[in-house]
């Protein structure tokens, strides 16, 4: 049965990332991932990031080990495979090489999966054109 409401949710604005310290984590996203940093203060930290603000959180009880199921913050990219071999050079460990996800309408999706230094989940995306 459905329930009928007034609230109609539109466009997304935020993803927030909990991390142990925002300021220790900067690095990883400014030079390591390139992202210009918007807004900086004590535990919150915004980056430019097209239309959705990527933020990071300090939160000092975040647990060492995550335990699964944490969202996916899914960056597109011109040509992921020239980005993982970029990123890769500058030290980030990636899951496995890239690797197709999607296939439609004449275009393959691929991407490649990665965490943060807190253990947040990051993946780069791209499609080509299918052969």
């Amino acid at each position: 049965m459905s329930v009928s409401t007034d609230v109609k949710l539109s466009t997304l604005s935020y993803v927030i990332l909990y991390v142990k310290d925002a300021s220790k984590v900067v690095p990883f996203y400014t030079e390591t991932l390139g992202l210009k940093v918007k807004m900086n203060e004590q535990g919150w930290v915004e980056f430019e990031s097209g239309a959705v603000t990527l933020a990071l959180h300090s939160d000092d009880k975040l647990p060492a080990k995550r335990q699964g199921g944490e969202p996916i913050v899914v960056f597109n990219v011109e040509d992921v495979q020239h980005a993982y071999e970029a990123l890769k050079a500058k030290g980030v460990k990636f899951a496995k090489e890239p690797q197709i996800v999607c296939e439609a309408e004449g275009k393959t999706g691929r991407s490649a999966d990665f965490t943060d230094p807190d253990g947040n989940r990051l993946s780069i995306f791209s499609y080509t054109k299918s052969k």
